[in-house]
């Protein structure tokens, strides 16, 4: 079992602060941008430590389309989601937007999927959640729009996502914005492919 399974998330959290060096938003990853959107405005920003229970929320609520988790063990989910939550460094990190309240509504991603020496500073994953109320708002679009342009700015080469084929909303944001389909994931040889999912790359 690994370490990161046993420790309770404020441990994972002090870890993570202790292994990775501080990073200043302004100069790694852009300023925080303001989106003015009837009816309602929002900030994108860096996400920090303490935004982690939002996070996960919002993460837990919109995987029903996407995940097959009831036979999971929720528990270790949350640990290794928090694990990269936690480590989250440079341009492999989380963005969200929140509003006045500092609530937060939704959120993009983009994290290593490599540790090839020669690809892990060139492919990442990127992940788009927005809260059930903040849906079919153009936020996804927002967000995504605002993390290819830091992309496109770092050593990233490539992103790369998995799409659900019933998700209509996610195939039409990633049609608008530049994302070439690889092709449909094959049925799994271990179980059922409840979720048919779409494989998609973009040039950063």
């Amino acid at each position: 079992m690994s370490r990161t399974k046993e420790l309770p998330l404020n441990v994972l959290k002090e870890d993570a602060k202790a292994q990775k060096p501080h990073i200043d938003q302004a100069e790694s990853t852009g300023y925080p941008l303001i989106v003015e959107s009837r009816p309602l405005n929002y900030l994108i920003r860096l996400a920090n430590d303490d935004d982690f229970e939002q996070v996960y929320a919002i993460w837990l609520d919109g995987i029903h389309n996407s995940f097959d988790y009831k036979s999971k063990d929720m528990k270790k989910i949350e640990q290794k989601f928090a694990s990269i939550f936690f480590q989250r460094q440079g341009i492999f990190n989380f963005w969200i937007a929140t509003d006045e309240n500092n609530k937060i509504l939704g959120w993009q991603s983009l994290i290593r999927t490599s540790n090839n020496p020669f690809r892990e500073n060139i492919y990442a994953e990127a992940s788009t959640y927005i809260s059930k109320d903040n849906r079919y708002k153009g936020m996804g679009k927002a967000l995504l729009d605002y993390v290819m342009q830091e992309a496109e700015k770092s050593d990233l080469e490539y992103i790369t996502c998995f799409v659900s084929v019933a998700n209509e909303a996610a195939k039409k944001i990633t049609e608008e914005t530049g994302w070439i389909e690889i092709g449909v994931i094959p049925a799994s040889k271990k179980g059922e492919n409840k979720f048919v999912k779409s494989f998609l790359i973009r040039p950063v």
